[in-house]
């Protein structure tokens, strides 16, 4: 499991994002780290859990023709 050492001001959401490049995962996120169920924003030297997770890519249908 990877951590991040959070700065004053930073959000979950925000490193969530920054982390995964996808907020699908913030909710295992917040089960890796209880003690922030209630709270978006960090204070300086939190400590936050990055739980290892796979991210199911969303394919998107092509279009070929207009009509």
């Amino acid at each position: 499991m990877k951590t991040y050492t959070a700065q004053n001001g930073d959000r979950l959401d925000q490193i969530v994002f920054k982390e995964y490049g996808s907020l699908k995962v913030f909710e295992k996120v917040v089960e890796a780290n209880p003690k922030l169920k209630n709270r978006t924003i960090l204070q300086d030297g939190e400590v936050i859990n990055l739980p290892v997770v796979t991210i199911e890519k969303t394919k998107i249908n092509e279009v070929k023709t207009l009509w």
